[in-house]
């Protein structure tokens, strides 16, 4: 479903199973509203047993930790290294799952009296997974006789083998893609372990280490689950099965956490604990873990979920803010000086390439995705590294592109690669830098028309306002937590008249909404962040169709449904008010933009002002092929409304721009009456003959006419035959009186009609009047 304005494809889910939701719904174990069991049926559940399983919100959902491979193995050589105090590594991962699950392990081994030690690598310097020459430094250094990594591991090879030469057992413990060998470790603890049977193979790094310690442990440890929660949804894994249980039990503990710095951090961003979800370790705690690791040494985040000291954690958030407001700032002048770079285009690459020797590595992938969210392409951001010689990257991708199986087919010039299909991580030795380039733009260029098209966004159902409760809406968030491979449900309200609407912000970037739908009371508030240029040309009155998600916004005690936008559109084409008594500078470097006039004299004086843009006349549109331009700029009234109609109505425009400048106003002249004719008729009846321009401005003043109306009643005179010009001299035909002209029917009196008509409908009515008499029925 496709609407002008949008910025996405619209999918409907397909249509709910009826049977189902009815069966459902008969049932006497349920209460659920028949608008939430048709969101259940859409989304796949079909029973009344299922149906209570997915709304549980305190799931007990723990596979034995046993099932998986080597645990056994495992464990003894652990309480091996306890009984004989043999010193332990903990060696994890610098992002917030990595410092999670880092925790998790070294506080479960603490408790227990092991003699255990933790590093977490500095992306900077030590890069990602196993690195040999720091292990060997921290072995020779602690007298490590076992290492045990989380969140890393499964490609370390040659950091295993070193460490194997030396007699110091490596235990690793890791969920990320697995090659086709695997390093020779002590043992291996990996969900999706070939030669294991774990009934559940999407653990995040940090459930596989609650994993480890309960096994240790002989049960769950419960100051471990709230870890657990955070690397979860941090690192973005599916929150079905065994994750559910831990995010949900996880956001629980939370609530009354005995971790100081972790209570800190909430408190100081105002979050309220009543409505503690999934997005707020995704939106709030995750990042600020995350932030720390991308700009260098991650320990201040480990830090400050371990430390029981109120001053030492005070200290802690101010760095790890501090760093969360660096990554920031950065993340946006990255963004902004590509966007800038962009601007040179001639027009934007189907795979867009930047790199700079400034940019930290770390906070590539958040650039390289808002660069894909804002001009819908795959993005490679790199760093460049001088001492190196290297260009090290992050890559983002649309969804209906595989950006690893395109950089697939460059690893001739690839020196390190891995990802996925979304995402993906690279380094590129300068010497292959320009070819690298030239080869990827060259295999994307059979992308442009898939690229021309939106990307999609899955709506679960369309709504009434009416529908969206504040009951709907907790009934909604029992199927939390949301997430991947459980999105938060998406809903659509079509065609809703805007009540109000306000640009809010600092930046006035945000826009907020109050919709109404016809024959409805119920008003529904809507908020889109940084979507104010997308509302541009939404006035009151206007109707836009709204898809988002459903959250409940609580101000001053008051609790009401509001819609957080995700995309907007309207039916037809967007039009906008560009109307003023000068040319709006803003008209004149539109994109894939056919401009009009009416009036050859100021169509060719504004073609020097477009630097080249297309201009044609309402008249000869007909020489144009429409099809190759996107917006309709209406830089004049046509002499006809038809005129228009016929263009706007010829193809599908995503934008119609209304300057519809007047250089000579015949609204406001008016048209001209009978008396107003008689008048005139006489007046050059008793003068005969008379110098045109000479006496015009008099001839106003005498009559009481608008200059542009006398001007046109000349014309129709001319036309009538009533008067002739010799010289700029006018002159009284004597033949006239014998003439009788009936001046309406005259074709410069039904052109100066029509202008005024034109006029009165394009410049003085409003854009919802103006939209609607073009393009309804």
């Amino acid at each position: 479903m496709k609407f002008n304005m949008a910025q996405f494809d619209w999918q409907i889910r397909p249509e709910f199973n009826r049977d189902a939701s009815k069966s459902i719904s008969d049932n006497n174990e349920t209460t659920f509203s028949s608008t939430f069991l048709r969101l259940c049926s859409i989304r796949g559940i079909t029973s009344t047993e299922e149906l209570i399983e997915k709304t549980n919100q305190k799931p007990q959902l723990y596979h034995d930790p046993f099932l998986l491979f080597e645990m056994d193995k495992t464990i003894e050589r652990i309480q091996k290294a306890i009984e004989e105090f043999e010193p332990i590594l903990i060696y994890g991962d610098y992002d917030a799952d990595g410092i999670t699950s880092t925790l998790i392990m070294y506080e479960t081994l603490e408790t227990i009296g092991a003699n255990v030690h933790y590093y977490l690598p500095n992306r900077l310097t030590d890069g990602y997974g196993p690195n040999k020459a720091r292990w060997s430094e921290l072995v020779d250094e602690l007298d490590i006789r076992l290492i045990i990594t989380v969140d890393n591991g499964v490609a370390g090879f040659e950091a295993v083998d070193a460490m194997n030469d030396i007699g110091v057992d490596c235990i690793i413990t890791d969920h990320h893609e697995l090659q086709s060998e695997l390093p020779n470790a002590f043992s291996i603890i990996h969900p999706k372990h070939p030669s294991g049977q774990y009934p559940f193979p999407e653990l995040s790094g940090a459930g596989v280490a609650l994993k480890v310690v309960s096994a240790l442990l002989g049960e769950v440890p419960t100051e471990a689950v709230e870890l657990a929660a955070i690397g979860t949804v941090a690192d973005m894994v599916s929150l079905t099965d065994e994750n559910r249980t831990i995010v949900l039990s996880g956001l629980t503990l939370i609530k009354d956490s005995m971790r100081v710095g972790l209570q800190l951090l909430l408190q100081n961003e105002k979050v309220n604990l009543d409505n503690l979800t999934s997005e707020t370790i995704g939106f709030i705690i995750g990042p600020r873990l995350n932030a720390v690791g991308r700009l260098g040494d991650p320990t201040p985040g480990l830090e400050l979920l371990k430390t029981l000291d109120i001053s030492e954690a005070e200290s802690l958030l101010e760095i790890v803010n501090e760093k969360n407001r660096e990554r920031k700032s950065i993340t946006e002048n990255i963004t902004r000086e590509i966007e800038n770079r962009m601007a040179q285009y001639e027009s934007i690459p189907n795979i867009i390439i930047e790199a700079d020797k400034d940019w930290p590595a770390g906070v590539l992938g958040i650039a390289a995705s808002r660069l894909v969210k804002k001009y819908q392409r795959p993005a490679i951001v790199f760093q460049y590294i001088e001492e190196k010689k290297q260009y090290k990257g992050s890559s983002r991708s649309v969804s209906k592109i595989n950006i690893f199986e395109e950089l697939v087919k460059q690893n001739e010039y690839l020196t390190h690669f891995g990802g996925h299909s979304q995402a993906a991580g690279l380094t590129i030795d300068e010497e292959n830098w320009e070819d690298f380039k030239q080869s990827i733009h060259k295999s994307f260029e059979h992308y442009t028309e898939l690229l021309n098209e939106p990307e999609p966004i899955v709506i679960d159902m369309p709504l009434s306002v009416n529908e969206m409760t504040i009951d709907f809406i907790n009934e909604v968030n029992l199927l939390g937590p949301f997430g991947t491979d459980n999105p938060k449900p998406q809903f659509m309200v079509k065609d809703a008249h805007i009540n109000t609407i306000r640009f809010i912000g600092a930046d006035k970037n945000h826009v907020k909404l109050a919709l109404k739908q016809t024959n409805s009371q119920a008003e529904l508030q809507a908020i889109g962040f940084g979507k104010a240029e997308q509302a541009e040309g939404l006035e009151n009155g206007s109707v836009v169709s709204v898809v988002g998600e459903l959250d409940i916004n609580e101000w001053n005690g008051n609790r009401l449904p509001q819609l957080m936008l995700k995309d907007m559109g309207v039916n037809g084409s967007q039009w906008l008010d560009y109307r003023s008594s000068k040319i709006h500078k803003d008209l004149l470097s539109i994109d894939k933009a056919l401009y009009v006039f009416s009036h050859q004299p100021i169509a060719d004086y504004m073609t020097k002002q477009l630097n080249g843009a297309p201009v044609v006349l309402y008249e000869n549109v007909s020489e144009v092929n429409l099809a190759q331009y996107n917006n309709l700029i209406v830089m004049e009234p046509p002499i006809q409304l038809q005129q228009l109609k016929e263009i706007v109505n010829a193809q599908a425009w995503s934008k119609v721009y209304l300057g519809s400048f007047v250089q000579e106003s015949k609204y406001m002249a008016g048209i001209p009456t009978r008396e107003e004719f008689i008048n005139l008729y006489k007046y050059v009846f008793a003068k005969q003959e008379f110098t045109y321009k000479t006496e015009f401005e008099s001839i106003t003043k005498s009559l009481n006419l608008h200059p542009v109306k006398l001007k046109g009643m000349f014309l129709m005179f001319l036309e009538a035959e009533f008067v002739t010009i010799k010289n700029g001299r006018l002159e009284f035909n004597k033949d006239a009186t014998n003439n009788k002209i009936d001046l309406p029917h005259l074709k410069t009196f039904i052109q100066y009609e029509s202008e005024y008509k034109s006029e009165a409908l394009l410049n003085y009515q409003p854009l919802d009047a103006i939209k609607d008499y073009f393009e309804g029925n």
